[in-house]
């Protein structure tokens, strides 16, 4: 015989269990906070523990659950980004050292090719590799769960500051090994060839994978 809860209208106490776990499988994610995790751990290899020593851009360097237990009796970790590069070898970037001085000589100079430069005195506070490329995580209170939203990743533009010999498509290959039609930007569709010409062309948007000296006949 199903238990009732003492009211005005008699509710089994089973329909609800049942109810308030719907309820707790609906309810949306906590935002995570880097801001808040970064007081609780001296950095951020104590989570990302496999990011030091990882070789491809298609290794999973989100952290196990196995990191998270000691503060948490629940988990639920939301999985990996796609990213838009298929080479990248952390464990040779992490052992060059932190390159935000690197990118705040380029801002300053007015070499950098992204149109949103990072902040420079965001890049200042950046006390290691991991903040140097992933620009404002120790400021962040949130993780976008939109697979289409690269928050916190590296740009090209970034990239582009070491690995400044642009030669397309023959640079880029270096690094996006996927057909070239994989990584054009949303702009490059069937009517570009009849608009691109225009004066009001973003010409700094084009430096980032044409280069500062790229010409027209370089590419027609």
């Amino acid at each position: 015989m199903a238990h009732y809860i003492q009211s005005k209208v008699a509710i089994p106490l089973l329909t609800l269990g049942v109810a308030a776990a719907v309820l707790a499988a609906a309810a949306p994610r906590r935002p995570f906070s880097h801001k808040y995790h970064l007081t609780q751990v001296p950095s951020c290899e104590s989570c990302h523990s496999a990011a030091a020593e990882s070789t491809k851009a298609a290794d999973n360097l989100i952290p196990d659950k196995s990191a998270c237990v000691n503060c948490h009796d629940e988990v639920d970790i939301a999985p990996p980004h796609t990213v838009g590069v298929q080479s990248f070898n952390h464990s040779k970037h992490v052992k060059m050292g932190n390159p935000a001085r690197l990118f705040s000589g380029a801002v300053r100079g007015k070499s950098y090719l992204g149109e949103s430069p990072p902040v420079i005195e965001a890049l200042a506070a950046a006390k290691d590799a991991c903040e140097g490329c992933h620009h404002g995580i120790p400021e962040s209170e949130s993780v976008p769960r939109d697979r289409a939203v690269k928050a916190h990743f590296p740009q090209m533009a970034d990239c582009l500051v070491c690995h400044n010999k642009i030669e397309p498509p023959y640079s880029c290959v270096k690094c996006h090994t996927a057909p070239a039609a994989g990584f054009k930007p949303p702009s490059h569709g069937p009517e570009f060839g009849d608009t691109h010409s225009s004066k009001d062309l973003p010409k700094a948007a084009c430096a980032v994978c044409h280069g500062r000296r790229f010409t027209c006949k370089g590419c027609h």
